[in-house]
């Protein structure tokens, strides 16, 4: 991820639109297997500037990793105390000490030599039973200059997706494409951006603060995809959410 980028998700991370429903998505899958009837060890691996590690202190020790020292800064900056660096594909905890591990667009990032190998890395660290809460892109026919911001490596499908964590140990309890409503307007947006913007044009992701009000609409839209995905999958949109079982 580009430095500026850092400072953007600091500083949006707790009230944008996008962060807020994928909060509520993440949330009501927790809920519907239930995962937060009881106190849990969490790792939030690659975590970024921590505003999730706050939100899942309410469900039991929460822990965060990173490698970037730009994201490390910002956690610190939160009051975070449970953070260490760390590559996700060599992460320094024992084996069988968290109870739930999740992993929020960080698979994807170029750094990442084989996704596999990390999902195997989580694999070692959950205890028996314990589960893998992923959110991740879609599709790489939507990339653009926010996936170059982003340092992209692969946008994934479900099947893709799924696949890999079988091949990690495994077994998929729940997977969705989340950002459905809205999926359209994405695409939209994508590839009017590679029709008209100069090839020499800065990579810049899609993360700014809009208006309140519309913050607003965006942020009910994707409640609402999370009251839906509690009950069923939706077949397209611009993310991924999967829960995943240690066998």
């Amino acid at each position: 991820m580009e430095k500026d980028e850092y400072r953007k998700h600091y500083e949006l991370e707790e009230s944008f639109w996008w962060f807020r429903g994928r909060r509520d998505i993440i949330k009501k899958i927790l809920q519907s297997f239930s995962l937060t009837s009881q106190r849990l060890d969490i790792l939030d691996a690659g975590c970024g500037t921590g505003y999730t590690i706050k939100v899942f202190e309410a469900y039991g020790d929460a822990y965060g990793c990173d490698y970037s020292q730009d994201a490390l800064y910002f956690c610190r900056k939160r009051g975070l105390k449970k953070i260490v660096q760390a590559n996700v594909e060599h992460l320094p905890f024992s084996s069988q000490s968290f109870n739930l591990v999740t992993c929020l667009d960080v698979l994807y990032h170029k750094n990442i030599k084989s996704d596999v190998h990390v999902l195997q890395e989580i694999h070692r660290i959950l205890k028996k039973s314990g589960c893998l809460l992923i959110t991740d892109s879609a599709f790489n026919f939507l990339r653009s200059r926010h996936d170059i911001a982003f340092h992209t490596r692969e946008r994934y499908r479900i099947k893709t997706l799924a696949k890999r964590l079988g091949k990690a140990g495994f077994r998929v309890l729940k997977t969705s494409y989340f950002n459905f409503f809205l999926f359209f307007i994405v695409l939209l947006v994508r590839f009017s951006s590679k029709i008209f913007q100069r090839k020499e044009a800065i990579a810049r992701s899609d993360l700014k603060a809009i208006d309140k009000r519309i913050n607003g609409i965006l942020s009910r839209i994707l409640k609402f995809e999370a009251f839906l995905i509690k009950y069923l999958n939706l077949p397209l949109g611009s993310s991924i959410v999967c829960l995943a079982q240690k066998k």
